[in-house]
């Protein structure tokens, strides 16, 4: 009887025991948050931007469990956001405004107004790619009966791809074609197109071409640039500077607009603040760089959010507010008023 009453006590401790670390376990999980971030394609900035930055900031705070997706790029982004695959990621500033409105690429569809923004991310800059040694190619109007990839399917650069030449008349008469950047420079290289336009300099895919084959930049001219602002007014002039490519000996005149970092308006308050925390804090900046040039310039850019219609996300305004700063009343959402 002795033994067995050791025996039962032993066992009714070991059942306290686990109780207990399985309910500590149960409290320590339930303040994890899973986070689903939508970057880009491999070959392209953006997958190793967003990969990069969902590792740092999940290893710097253990109760954010943060995934990097690789998705077709900006468009393919906002598009699995509004079907609620994503709950957060990168998009440029014109597919964000299409998705909120329900135009360009989104036309016909629903107006998605579930989100939110977060903050500015950098500029990003619009380049047509071709091989040095193509001769008849000079500008953007002698595309024209050329092979030119757009971009992958589904990426914000396809989208500014079309929209430069479209706002130009050439579009229609382009052989159009869509591959992932890594596709598009190995073929380049072996001449099956002529040109592949990128998003975003330098493009790690346009270095890996450059360094087999020296390459040039298709620049717009004073008149184009007018003609693709003028229909598209999100876009700006901006320059790739000397050097950004080895190939690229001066600098050259391009495209530009803002890339942006937006959330799912349901992910947490607490979730986006303690994002922040980390990836926009001046002391990680080093850091943050060393994961991508992409993360150099992260910041609140208030001013040029300030002109668009996406408010904020709630965390964003908790963070910018507790750095001192005056957040227009134009980005505060609707469920903070």
């Amino acid at each position: 009887m002795k033994i067995f009453r050791k025996t039962a006590v032993l066992i009714l401790i070991l059942l306290l025991v686990s109780s207990f670390a399985f309910a500590g376990g149960q409290k320590e999980g339930a303040k994890r948050e899973f986070i689903r971030f939508g970057g880009g394609a491999p070959g392209g900035s953006w997958f190793a931007t967003v990969g990069g930055f969902a590792s740092y900031i999940s290893s710097a705070n253990p109760n954010l469990n943060i995934t990097a997706v690789s998705t077709g790029g900006s468009a393919d982004n906002n598009r699995q956001a509004a079907r609620g695959q994503l709950d957060t990621w990168l998009t440029h500033a014109m597919t964000a405004l299409d998705l909120w409105t329900g135009a360009g690429e989104f036309k016909g569809e629903t107006p998605y107004k579930n989100f939110r923004l977060i903050s500015g991310v950098y500029e990003s800059h619009h380049h047509f790619v071709t091989l040095a040694s193509k001769t008849d190619i000079n500008t953007l109007q002698d595309f024209a009966g050329k092979s030119v990839v757009m971009g992958n399917t589904g990426s914000g650069g396809a989208i500014n791809s079309e929209n430069i030449l479209k706002a130009l008349g050439i579009f229609d008469k382009v052989d159009v074609r869509y591959m992932g950047w890594e596709d598009a420079g190995r073929a380049l290289q072996d001449g099956r197109i002529d040109a592949a336009g990128a998003s975003s300099a330098p493009a790690s895919a346009v270095v890996t071409l450059d360094a087999q084959r020296p390459i040039k930049l298709i620049a717009p001219s004073n008149a184009d640039f007018a003609k693709i602002i003028a229909a598209y007014p999100s876009y700006s002039k901006s320059v790739i500077k000397a050097g950004t490519y080895s190939s690229v000996k001066e600098d050259s005149p391009c495209i530009s607009f803002l890339v942006y970092w937006a959330a799912q308006k349901d992910l947490s308050e607490k979730a986006v603040y303690d994002m922040m925390v980390i990836g926009l804090d001046p002391a990680n900046l080093k850091e943050l760089s060393s994961i991508h040039h992409n993360l150099k310039t992260i910041g609140p850019y208030l001013d040029q959010m300030s002109t668009f219609p996406v408010p904020l996300h709630p965390g964003a305004v908790k963070y910018y507010r507790e750095k001192g700063l005056t957040v227009p009343e134009s980005l505060i959402p609707p469920e903070m008023k």
